[in-house]
């Protein structure tokens, strides 16, 4: 391609009015152009407005007069245009010849980007000859100079845009008119291009001066300045060293999209902004606002997670940023999104601008490419990780021979507090090395503590070397630790599935890995596991409407006098009859409703209906028995539910020996002060205190010591062995004696058979619960027992 750049050759003539003028002398123009001029002129006429027919014919006329003056043939015209029938590759491959009309340089742009001139010129072999905005849309990055009334005090109006992207020159054509214009009360080169010039540079050239652009060099022929920076520069004729401003060369715009978000200038008297580059998934955020810094703030803080908006809202203001520049000379933040593909960190950087003082510059880039490593190991970090298993996935998940590992070093807390952080990076390196010996990842990064991800094939995935990986022991000086690797699997074999989904499933079938001797540490996720899974998932957001709707019932396990087997209380426990799933298991729905947080709302459930059967039946005088309910840890952190209990008591006018409260041993174990005191509060006033599942945990004498439980529920891991394990015999007889000694009862949970119940009355066991007396029952058929 041969490329010239002309601020006008020929005659100006106004609308309306025609003569036949030959053009005056420009530099030796024609003369050039008839060097490279071919035997017969194809010529593509592509205008400013293709609409405006009446300019176009008229500049058009004045066009072929002045190839005619110069004997520079042409054979036939075509105008370019966006008609249906028209195609614009087909149209540059016939033309060997392009003119770029001059006129109003925005609404030419626009039309170009429409038609997709700039791709259809990519492969462009003949000649393009710009005129006046032809010659400026023709730039990479176009200098939309003010030209009409309004534009010039319109903050909105944009000044640059990307062009054509056949040269870096950005000329401004008609030097000896712009020199002495005036648009909106403001000169035009002092107060708008000397100004827009930082950071950039112009060529401002007279009429028949042009640049001629061939195989990578640039020619200047004429009269014109260079101004950069806000100098105003001469320009000499001959070779000329195109700009490679910041916003300019295809190089660094590549290196802007990989990374760079926005980098926009602003006023910090009114708060309007300049955009300089903006990445695509940013428009939304400009389409929405009038390019006021406020407005953008607003919009981009909507993209900060949630646990960092506030701050970001707060920091971004103008005053404090500015203060900080003064006190520091910069202002750096950095601030995390979530996207698709996770986590990303992003740098916010404000510096001022040389010559403006009253414009900062604020620079946008995300710094999680630089982060995609792990600093301790040199394995991905999470988020290098799953880009890099993203593109995996889709180019190789097809062929069903790899699999995502997910691992956790169990154990790894006891590292850290039993030898130290040292140490327990050393883990952190053998669990790294032993993972690329025996499963030689393709991808392996380390998530976050002792998680680790790889992909692997899965040949390597056999029996020997996940079971040689998953038991290790770590060695320092004289001492020795034995720790697991516990692995999920999840096979890979739909390009279209997501890295998320993948690691999600591998993790999950890593926690429902079984604890105990002789398990396997590893486990891969399959479609029971999947539908175990999704119908936790699907119950789990079912939860609101269930307890809405009362599908959530109160069941009750009588508990008896262990001597003569009348019953004494009750433990409520719940059911959940589902509308379309039947009976749920409460194995079902409590781990999952726990784990998200959700269980005070059904412990609250089961307080209500408890307390309103003993207030029932009360009232008719008809016998009732306490009532023992579940309180969870997390009851005991909300206030307003504890002094609920005491209040409604008060307004059921309830005797409070008929409430017990049962709290699990793990529980207890993790109770604050404050939860304390609310137990001490509850038996003041009668209400009695039990310890659950007593023996299924890390049993503790202190906690005997410390707070005096009314009743000690025995768990039915050691009720079952009853006959079977005389050490848990001697255990069971030891903890009924203990709890005589310190005041308390005892009752023996999951009694299913004879000789427990024998065995635990023979050593003055109190209560007895169980399947041998009473399974849980529905409210109304436990009210028919108390009746008889």
């Amino acid at each position: 391609m041969v490329l010239y750049l002309t601020g006008s050759f020929i005659p100006y003539q106004e609308m309306g009015s025609y003569e036949k003028i030959p053009p005056e002398e420009c530099y030796g123009f024609f003369e050039d152009l008839r060097g490279e001029w071919p035997q017969s002129a194809n010529l593509l006429y592509v205008p400013c407005d293709p609409e405006a027919v009446s300019e176009n014919e008229h500049q058009k006329k004045r066009l072929l007069d002045a190839f005619e003056f110069t004997n520079l043939p042409v054979g036939e015209v075509k105008i370019l245009d966006e008609k249906p029938d028209s195609s614009v590759k087909d149209l540059i491959a016939w033309s060997n010849v392009i003119y770029l009309a001059g006129g109003h340089v925005p609404t030419q742009l626009a039309f170009m980007k429409r038609i997709g001139l700039k791709d259809a010129l990519a492969d462009y072999d003949g000649i393009v000859i710009g005129l006046s905005s032809g010659s400026m849309n023709a730039a990479y990055n176009v200098y939309l100079l003010p030209e009409l009334k309004g534009e010039a005090a319109d903050p909105n109006y944009v000044r640059f845009s990307d062009g054509l992207d056949l040269t870096n020159i950005e000329i401004i054509p008609h030097a000896d008119t712009i020199k002495t214009m005036t648009i909106d009360g403001k000169n035009v080169i002092e107060d708008i291009v000397l100004p827009d010039s930082y950071g950039g540079r112009f060529y401002l050239i007279t009429d028949g001066s042009y640049f001629k652009v061939k195989n990578g060099r640039t020619m200047f022929r004429g009269e014109g300045e260079v101004i950069e920076d806000g100098v105003i520069s001469p320009l000499k004729e001959g070779a000329v060293i195109p700009y490679m401003g910041v916003y300019e060369q295809p190089v660094i715009k590549t290196i802007l999209a990989d990374g760079y978000d926005m980098i926009v200038s602003v006023n910090i008297t009114n708060g309007v902004c300049e955009v300089y580059y903006l990445n695509q998934s940013l428009w939304g955020v400009f389409e929405s606002t009038k390019l006021k810094y406020n407005d953008i703030v607003f919009k981009l803080s909507q993209k900060v997670v949630e646990e960092e908006r506030e701050n970001f809202l707060n920091c971004m203001n103008m005053t404090y940023i500015c203060h900080e520049i003064v006190e520091r000379g910069n202002f750096v933040r950095t601030v995390h999104v979530d996207v698709e593909r996770g986590r990303r960190a992003k740098n916010i950087r404000v510096r001022e601008v040389p010559g403006y003082p009253d414009w900062r510059l604020f620079v946008f880039f995300d710094i999680t490419s630089s982060l995609d490593h792990d600093v301790m190991t040199d394995e991905y970090s999470r988020a290098g990780f799953l880009d890099r298993a993203e593109l995996f996935i889709s180019e190789f998940a097809d062929s069903g021979n790899y699999s995502l590992v997910y691992t956790n070093v169990k154990g790894f807390k006891a590292v850290n507090e039993l030898f130290g952080d040292q140490s327990g990076d050393m883990v952190i390196f053998q669990t790294r090395d032993v993972l690329r010996k025996y499963l030689r990842p393709i991808i392996m990064g380390r998530l976050e503590s002792d998680h680790f991800a790889l992909i692997t094939a899965n040949e390597n995935l056999k029996d020997k070397n996940l079971k040689a990986m998953c038991s290790q022991t770590f060695r320092v000086e004289s001492k020795e630790f034995n720790y697991e690797i516990r692995c999920g699997i999840h096979a890979i074999n739909s390009s279209g599935a997501r890295v998320t989904q993948i690691l999600a499933g591998a993790k999950l079938a890593e926690k429902n890995i079984k604890t105990g001797k002789g398990n396997l540490l590893y486990a891969y996720y399959d479609d029971v596991l999947k539908e175990n899974y999704v119908k936790q998932r699907f119950l789990l957001a079912d939860f609101e409407r269930a307890l809405d709707e009362n599908e959530f019932e109160p069941y009750y396990q009588p508990i008896v006098d262990a001597k003569t087997g009348e019953i004494v209380s009750a433990e409520m426990l719940i059911r959940w009859r589902h509308k379309d799933l039947g009976m749920v298991s409460p194995g079902d729905f409590i781990p999952v409703i726990e784990a998200e947080g959700k269980i005070p709302s059904l412990d609250n459930f089961i307080v209500s209906r408890g307390m309103e059967l003993i207030a029932r039946r009360t009232y008719k005088k008809k016998k009732i028995v306490p009532c023992a309910m579940n309180l969870s840890r997390v009851d005991f952190y909300d206030s307003l539910f504890i002094e609920s209990i005491f209040e409604r008591i008060k307004d059921l006018e309830l005797d409070p020996t008929m409430v017990r409260f049962e709290v699990t041993e793990s529980a207890y174990a993790d109770l604050e002060a404050k939860a304390m005191d609310y137990l001490n509060r509850m038996q003041k006033q009668g209400i009695q205190i039990l310890l659950d599942d007593y023996g299924s945990g890390m049993s503790s004498l202190s906690m005997l010591e410390n707070f005096s439980f009314d009743i000690i529920k025995l768990d039915l891991g050691f009720i079952r062995k009853i006959g079977i394990n005389e050490k848990a015999e001697s255990i069971i007889i030891t903890t009924i004696g203990l709890a005589h000694m310190i005041g308390a009862k005892v009752t023996a949970e999951g009694v299913e058979t004879e000789e427990q119940l024998k065995f635990l009355r023979n050593y003055d066991c109190d209560y007895i619960q169980g399947y041998y007396f009473y399974k849980p029952m529905p409210e109304k058929e436990f009210e028919k027992i108390l009746d008889k």
